[in-house]
């Protein structure tokens, strides 16, 4: 084997960096089998080769990590490179204990820095040879006695969701229609990605955006300016049924909106409801993906 494929026979056998695995074999005099004892004794060396990885894989973690409703929550996103690593038990359990330091900073009024897990975090990119980030994180917490936070984690672990309702009395907290309530929009928000609580929430600067985009469509469509105002203020409802999440058809109850259903189970249960705020992550949201030439990579280490 030339040099060029005994790095790439040392990578494979030991998913080290590409700059350990040319370290490791100078060092070894080009002999494989040497270079893969050095990179085992080099455990942390490994780590420092994937620093540089494209984390856009991983999980989304909870804190409180029990069903139900809570006063505050936590949520956080790791990644890692691959879904193989992501479904791990060891991944899962640095993922849960980010989160629960997390919450229990916030609890103690200690603000959290990724520099509290980094040793774990280390840890984990030496035995699974992967890129590890934490990545983003969020506290929710009910700001009146009468509000509180629900949360949804989609069966792959990739989406979560917390999201504040305020009842209209300490009474009907505990009440199972109440907690049904949240769960669902919890629920929905994770289905259908809602980029607001309602209209009158968007970002101005999103609304315009939309604007832009509507009256080129009926500018292509050569539409008399007389019959625009008309014509967008339909578009705008559709659109609103769409990103806001009062104005979606509900995906429990077909053919009637989340504002109806919220409005509904205040009329039935005495007094009125309202969704406060919602946090919706999905895992690997904004990172370019890249597809790596291996034997490119190969060839500029030489």
């Amino acid at each position: 084997m030339n040099n060029e494929e005994m790095i790439r026979e040392l990578r494979s056998l030991t998913q080290a960096g590409m700059k350990d695995c040319l370290d490791a074999l100078k060092e070894s005099g080009w002999d494989v089998q040497g270079a893969v004892d050095i990179v085992k004794k080099k455990g942390l060396n490994v780590v420092s080769g994937r620093e540089g990885k494209v984390a856009a894989e991983g999980i989304v973690a909870m804190e409180p990590n029990e069903p139900g409703h809570h006063f505050d929550m936590c949520m956080v996103e790791i990644n890692c490179q691959t879904d193989f690593v992501a479904n791990s038990p060891e991944f899962k359990e640095f993922a849960q204990a980010t989160a629960l330091e997390i919450w229990s900073d916030f609890h103690d009024e200690i603000p959290f820095t990724v520099d509290k897990v980094e040793s774990s975090r280390q840890a984990l990119v030496s035995s699974t040879k992967e890129n590890v980030v934490v990545r983003r994180w969020w506290v929710e917490q009910a700001a009146h006695p009468n509000a509180r936070v629900f949360s949804y984690v989609h069966s792959n672990n990739k989406i979560g969701v917390m999201l504040t309702i305020l009842a209209p009395s300490d009474s009907v907290l505990d009440d199972p229609e109440f907690i049904d309530l949240g769960n669902d929009l919890a629920m929905q928000v994770a289905a259908m990605s809602p980029l607001a609580v309602s209209p009158e929430r968007l970002s101005p600067d999103v609304v315009m955006r939309q604007r832009l985009i509507f009256e080129a469509q009926l500018a292509e469509l050569k539409k008399p300016p007389g019959a625009w105002d008309k014509i967008l203020e339909g578009k705008f409802n559709k659109w609103y049924s769409e990103v806001c999440l009062m104005n979606q058809e509900s995906v429990v109850l077909p053919k009637t909106t989340i504002q109806q259903v919220v409005k509904n189970l205040g009329t039935k249960l005495g007094g009125e409801f309202q969704v406060v705020s919602f946090t919706r992550c999905q895992v690997g949201e904004g990172i370019e993906k890249k597809e790596n030439d291996l034997a490119a990579e190969v060839a500029k280490m030489m």
